[in-house]
């Protein structure tokens, strides 16, 4: 009896000691990956972290889930930075909300927001790239969105308005210079017409917001006049006019709130004589003729 209490007592100590051993092993391998990652060497250390995070021992630590964060972003830096989707940047991602989870210590709790702060900033560029450099609206948007996604892990009750302004005004400024030059580019429009809307739920009076709007409403309207034939009947001729004092007449709610607040702003003066003059307003055509020799605005 006395032989097999050794030989339980034996095989117990050995198995205590096996896990101890082991996991004085993943300990080490942590330490590897962090000294593999601070020599710049992030693959070798993504292969040593990859097997801490699903150990035993050391998965429940958030000192190895911001370490497999940081060794991937060294590889994201490298290949995926440029990248709208990215399951590099995923595994950060969720590497550092695991981390969090953990509750970590001040120190690591400031590395795991410097580093989230980082990619939502990587996608608040990217989607200035997308915009301006790729012309791809839908692209942008999902970066835009994806940044204050992560700017608001980090700052839970951050307003975005400022943002939004930002960032929607120079989609609407873009896409309507598009339509501008081609007003038959009808999805141009729409994107512009939605993004400045969107400014202008936020701030009525942004005076670019406003500008843009009525000069597309206005050209809109220009371009109607354009396109109708020579030979069509007097009923089409009225539709068509009728829409277009209508487009002009939405041009100028949107530029005179403008001319209000700044009766010097160039923009507005001259796009209202030119409403006015399609709207056949001789009076107050004849007002902003002169309102333009005053601020020097050159007239066709």
């Amino acid at each position: 009896m006395n032989k097999w209490r050794n030989i339980i007592k034996t095989v117990t100590y050995s198995i205590l000691m096996l896990f101890v051993v082991n996991g004085f092993a993943q300990n080490d391998k942590l330490n590897r990956a962090q000294q593999l990652l601070q020599a710049k060497n992030a693959d070798q250390a993504k292969l040593a972290i990859d097997s801490v995070i699903v150990h035993p021992e050391t998965k429940g630590d958030y000192v190895s889930w911001t370490t497999r964060a940081y060794i991937y972003f060294e590889i994201y830096k490298r290949a995926d930075k440029q990248k709208l989707n990215s399951a590099l940047r995923d595994t950060i991602v969720s590497s550092l909300k695991r981390s969090n989870a953990l509750k970590p210590d001040e120190t690591f709790a400031v590395n795991n927001k410097k580093l989230m702060s980082n990619l939502a900033a990587n996608y608040f560029n990217l989607s200035k790239t997308l915009l301006m450099d790729s012309i791809n609206y839908s692209r942008s948007l999902i970066a835009f969105n994806k940044f204050k996604e992560y700017y608001s892990l980090t700052e839970p009750t951050t307003n975005f308005a400022a943002r939004d302004i930002e960032y929607y005004l120079a989609v609407g400024s873009l896409y309507s210079d598009i339509f501008n030059r081609d007003n038959k580019n009808t999805n141009a429009q729409e994107i512009a017409k939605l993004a400045l809307l969107k400014v202008l739920d936020t701030q009525p009076e942004n005076p670019s917001a406003n500008i843009n709007l009525g000069i597309m409403y206005y050209n809109q309207a220009v371009n109607l006049g354009k396109g109708l034939d020579y030979g069509a009947d007097f009923n089409q001729i009225d539709v068509v006019q009728e829409n277009i004092v209508k487009l002009a007449k939405q041009a100028e709610q949107f530029i005179i709130k403008v001319y209000k607040i700044d009766n010097k702003n160039v923009k507005a003066v001259e796009a209202l004589h030119s409403i006015y003059k399609m709207l056949n307003e001789k009076a107050k055509e004849e007002d902003f003729k002169k309102k333009c020799k005053e601020l020097n605005i050159k007239l066709d």
